[in-house]
This record gives structure tokens, sequence and C-alpha cells, in this order.
């Protein structure tokens, strides 16, 4: 039997389970959002109420670890979100409990929730960002951050994963205050948001240093292009450009990726000399008291290459070129150069690689370089790791040709007969660099020609050099003269010109000699021409004719049978004349060799005369001819052995006079041409 008492107790029970089945439940927070006044709104999920006893939505806040306590009484069971007046962005939490049955029943309380916080953590430029955990739900586990500068407006700066709750963000401000703010979407799409934190930037620091890589200059403008690294500092602005002199100048290069720039000033000229530059970095940061950015010290100092010569052979065609090399500090045309090249230019060819060198080498001798020629040199400092080269000033000379003579003739061409030797009259100008002038021989015009006589430079615009070689009366021969400077090297050459030679033939019987010769070659070359030949015969030694001239004919026949006193030899020479004045207004004359045709002495001794005054056969006079006249002796003797007459003189005979008629003895006494004597003796008989 059940007592009262239990009764009483299983009743209490029975009725505080049935109140409880009867209670509505809590709803379930799913946003927190805090302003920019840190109050706060608070979003939910409305509990099921199927009986309609929903009183109110109860909201208990926390502060700190404290008792929660009633902060806010809701009663219109269809609101699902409330706005708390207040201080919010701190250590706060809060829940929500569901009131029914006019506020006999309470539920339990919902899901405890805090506030967003951000918190900022900033150096110079940079600001970290770093939020507490909810437990709440998003709609798509993105974290979405927010930034807004100074007055301006809020901006998405980025996203953060849901299971990151930090983000680095850099700010291209100097000095600003920068507030922040996380917002992400619940379950149900409703807004969670967190505090706006603030933080002023304010940068003073300079960016890192950097060094140029490459300082090359500009073989065309003698500008120098400028290469180096980038600014490991993410808020490099630009970079500032030091040329180092007498002053020092400076450019700007904007931009913090803009890594080359050609540095072109009238101050500047890497082409005359070795300049010396650095770069420092820059940011964007004015600074009022110094009135300029923040800046870095400048870097490595750069010197550009600079080559020069420092011997010249000419007559070896050698060149030697130095350039200037790094030291302590200061590098030169490339960081760290492995190489040095060597780049020729010839004239107006290409530019080829002449030669690779160590980085430690500095001199570099050329060799085969070619009077006249123009040759531009360039050395690069090369660095094999970077791929980076830098190149120096321009090396430009021209070899200058020597100033060889403006005119360079063969005036003419004359046999000596005393040695029969070809005398080669040469017409130059006296200003020439020429030392010395060669006399060649050929006997074609086209080649061949030899060396035979050389010749120091004379003061004088005509001298002659004597072919001391050769057979001028055997054969004609071409002849050039070339002008030597001091190096030997030719430096003009003339125009061929050819010499005169003649042949003779005689007959003997009829007494008469052919004679052929050459063409002279010559004259047309100083602007003139051959006016005529005129074939020259020369007897007894200096007895000279002129027996033909003539323009075109190489050919003519000389009789001799009527010349009388001839001594055993009959010579002849040609002579080419020239037409009118010539360039230099002379009129000159080409002499061939000397051809001399012997013939054996020619004697006739009459055996009477008759010297009555008939003028016929008046005298007795042998008739001779081809003889040595200065060999000549006629002696007459009469009957008892008596000399009557003697005579050296072939031209005057015995006239008989003083003696009678009678029969007489001579005796003739005659050399020919070779000096060999010849002896006639007989008798003359003399009639009245």
């Amino acid at each position: 039997m059940i007592s009262l008492r239990s009764y009483v107790l299983v009743a209490v029970m029975v009725s505080l389970f049935a109140n409880l089945a009867l209670a509505i439940d809590a709803p379930e927070i799913v946003c927190v959002a805090l302003d920019e006044n840190d109050d706060i709104k608070i979003t939910w999920e409305i509990p099921v109420d199927s009986n309609n006893e929903f009183t109110s939505y109860i909201i208990y806040y926390q502060d700190g670890g404290g008792v929660f306590n009633p902060f806010s009484t809701i009663t219109n069971y269809n609101q699902t979100s409330a706005i708390l007046v207040g201080t919010f962005s701190g250590t706060g939490s809060f829940y929500i409990k569901t009131s029914s049955n006019g506020g006999v029943d309470l539920s339990g309380p919902s899901n405890i929730v805090s506030p967003l916080l951000v918190n900022l953590f900033s150096s110079g430029r940079k600001v970290e960002l770093l939020w507490n955990e909810l437990d709440l739900a998003s709609s798509d586990s993105v974290y979405r951050i927010y930034r807004k500068i100074d007055v301006g407006n809020w901006k998405l700066i980025g996203t953060s994963d849901w299971d990151n709750r930090s983000f680095l963000d850099t700010v291209n401000q100097c000095k600003s205050i920068v507030k922040y703010r996380i917002e992400f979407f619940g379950r149900t799409g409703c807004l969670c948001r967190s505090n706006v934190a603030s933080v002023l930037i304010k940068d003073e620091n300079p960016p890192k240093q950097s060094n140029l890589i490459c300082a090359s200059v500009d073989t065309a403008s003698g500008a120098v292009n400028l290469e180096w690294d980038a600014s490991s500092s993410i808020d490099a602005f630009g970079y500032l450009i030091f040329y180092f002199d007498d002053f020092i100048y400076s450019d700007t290069s904007f931009g913090p990726s803009k890594l080359t720039y050609n540095y072109e000033h009238d101050e500047i000229n890497g082409l005359i000399k070795s300049e010396t530059l650095s770069i420092a970095p820059f940011d964007s940061c004015f600074d009022s008291t110094t009135m300029w950015y923040n800046q870095a010290a400048d870097s490595l100092r750069f010197r550009t290459l600079f080559v020069d010569s420092i011997d010249f052979d000419r007559c070896a065609g050698k060149i030697g070129l130095k350039w200037n090399m790094s030291e302590d500090g200061f590098p030169v045309g490339v960081r760290n150069a492995t190489a040095h090249r060597v780049y020729r230019q010839e004239n107006n060819g290409p530019s080829v690689l002449r030669a690779s060198l160590s980085a430690v080498d500095s001199v570099f001798i050329d060799s085969g370089l070619v009077s006249g020629n123009r040759y531009r040199y360039v050395i690069g400092a090369y660095n094999a790791n970077l791929e980076k080269q830098a190149l120096s000033n321009v090396f430009d000379f021209k070899i200058r040709p020597t100033d060889g003579p403006d005119y360079l003739f063969v005036s003419n061409i004359v046999n000596n007969h005393e040695t029969d030797l070809n005398h080669v009259i040469i017409r130059t100008d006296t200003t020439s660099e020429a030392v010395e002038y060669g006399l060649f021989r050929s006997l074609s015009e086209f080649g061949g020609y030899q060396l035979v006589e050389r010749s120091n430079k004379l003061k004088r615009d005509s001298f002659e050099i004597i072919d001391p070689s050769g057979s001028p009366s055997q054969t004609d021969y071409y002849y050039e003269v070339r002008a030597f400077d001091y190096c030997g090297d030719s430096i003009m050459a003339s125009r061929a010109a050819k010499s005169l030679i003649i042949e003779g033939f005689k007959d003997e019987t009829e007494y008469y000699n052919e004679l052929l010769w050459s063409d002279y070659v010559g004259f047309q070359y100083l602007g003139s021409q051959i006016d005529h030949y005129q074939l020259v015969r020369l007897t007894n030694g200096s007895q000279r004719d002129t027996v033909f001239k003539t323009s075109r004919s190489f050919i003519k026949q000389d009789t001799i049978y009527e010349l009388e006193y001839i001594n055993g030899d009959v010579c002849y020479y040609v002579e080419a004349l020239e037409s009118n004045n010539n360039i230099f207004g002379y009129a000159e004359a080409a002499r061939s060799n000397l051809v001399c045709l012997d013939y054996s002495p020619r004697v006739f001794i009459p055996n009477a005369f008759t010297p009555d005054e008939d003028f016929i056969n008046d005298v007795f006079l042998p008739d001779v001819n081809f003889i040595e006249i200065l060999g000549y002796k006629l002696s007459v003797f009469d009957r008892a052995g008596n000399l009557i007459y003697v005579t050296t003189d072939p031209t005057k005979g015995w006239d008989g006079q003083g003696e009678g008629i009678g029969v007489y003895a001579y005796f003739l006494q005659l050399q020919n041409a070779r000096g060999e004597g010849l002896n006639f003796s007989g008798k003359v008989s003399l009639i009245r």
C-alpha cells in the first residue's frame, strides 16, 4: 500500500516532468555582427512553437567571465535578430532562452557565442591580422577581409580559408590610419562581422639596398645603360641613379620593377672617359624634414670600361689596347666579370669577336692591320653566370695610308750608248712620304716585274734610275716605278713604259742597211702621244744625220754606198719624240739602243793620174772607206826610193807637182774598224 507521502512525491515529479515537456526550445544563434560603434547584432533561428505557448526570447550577457544576466527581452515570436546597444568589442558572451506559458516555462540556454574580434600587429607598411574562432557555421567557409584607409570607403582586400584565421596585408601608404574588419556569412546567409580595428601606419624605414649588375656604354651616344637587382623591400618605389664626377648628378627611375635605365646627360660621355655610377632604392614616403623619400644608401659604384691604345706599330700592322680593371668597391662594367671579350670591326664590316681573355687580362695586342683600313674596337666585360655583358667605349682609328705621290710617271727612257744601259727618267712630286723608289722590269706589260734598282727619295721632281742589268740591245723592256714608304710598303706605282730597241742588218754587196725598231709606250700616260720617230745615223763616232722620220713605219733601208770616209762602223739609233707638251709642260724624247754595223775596208787605188788641171783625174787619191781614219797614211816614192810625198788625210791626194812623167811607187797604210793594220803597195803612172 502506497503511503500518502509517497503519493505526494510521485504527483510532484509527474507535474514537474509535464511542465518540462511543455516548454519551447531555445533559438539557435547563427550570426553575431558588430558595427563601428561596437553595438552588436545577434541573429537566430526561430524554435518550433506548435501550441502557441511562446511568451518571449530572453538574451543573456556575460561580461568577462562573470554570471550571465538577462540583457534584453523580445516578445515577437517571429523576430530573428536583435541589435544590442553597448560596447561589446570585448570578451563578453551571449546566449538566448525561450519563455513560454506566460513566463511559467523557460527553456534551457541556446548555444553560447562571443563577438568576432580582430587584433592587429604592424611593422612599417606590413599589418598582420589575427582573429578568434566562432563556433558558428558558415555558408561558404570563407573569411572576408575589409580595409578602410583614413576616411575612404571600405574595400574587400582579400579572403582567408575557414581554417586560417590570419591575414598579412601591405599598405601602400606612408602615414595613414588604417581600419580592418572581418566578415563571413552564417549558415542561413546572415552576416557575421568583427569589430573594427585600426592602426596608424607610418613608414620611416628606407628600402633595402640593391646593387648594379651592369654598366654598359652605349657605343653610339656615350650614354650608359644600367641594369640592377630589384630591392627586396616590397615598398620600393623607384631608384636614384648617381653619377660621380667633380659634382654628383642624379636621375630618377620610378617603378619598383623597372630595373634598367639609359643614363644620358650632357655631363656624361662614356666614349671619352670612364664614368662612375651607382643606384639607391627609395620608397614612396616623403620625409618633410629631408624633403625626400625614404632612401637607402647607394650601392657598389660601377665604373664603365674604357679602352685606349698603348702602342701602334704601323709597319708591323700591330696595335696594343689597354682597359681599366676592377678595384675594391669599384667593379668595372659588370659585376664579377669572368672574361674580357675583344670585338673588332674592320671598315664597314660586321663586328667580330677577336679574342676572349680572362677576367684578369687588361691588355690585348692585335695584328694583321692593313694600312688605309678603319678599325673599331670594343671591349666587353662578361659574366658567364649572369649571362650579362657590359661594353666599353669605341676605340676608333684609321691607319692613315702613307701620303703617296700625287703623281708618278715614267717620263721617258733613254739608252746610254756608251754603257748600253737604259736610263729611266721619272717625274713625281716632292711632298709625299715616299722615302725610296724602285725600278721594276718585265718582258711583259702584264706581269713578271722584277726589282732591278732602288733609289732614295730625291728632293727633285725629276730624276733617273739606271737599269744596271738586262740586255737593252737584245730586247725591249717594260718598266714601272714604285714609291715605297718607311715601312718598305709600296704606296704608288707608275704605269708601265716600254723602251725602244733597234736592230740592223747590212748588205755588204749593195751597201745598204735595213733598220727595224719597236714602238715606244709611255707618252700617252702623260696626256700626249708620239709625234714621230726619227732614225739617226752615226758615222765616224760623231757625225749624226737624221736619215728618216715617220709616225708609223718601223723599218727603213739606208743606202751607204756614196758615204765617204766612214770608219769601220755605221751606227743607228731611233728616237720617239713626244707631241706638243705633256702635263708637265715638256716635250720629251725616248731613245733606243745603238746598233752598229761594221764593214770591211773598201779600197780602190788608181794606177795612173793626169795632173793637167782639167779637173779630171788630176790627183792620185786612193778611194778608201770603212777604215779608221786616224790610221790612214799614204807615202809616194820616186824611182830612186826617195820619199817625195806623204799624207794622213784620206781626202788629200798627190798632185804630182814638181815631178815629171813616169812611174812612181806608193805605200798605203790603213786600219780597219777593229784596229787591224792593212798595207797596200804598188805603182802609179803620172801622165801629162
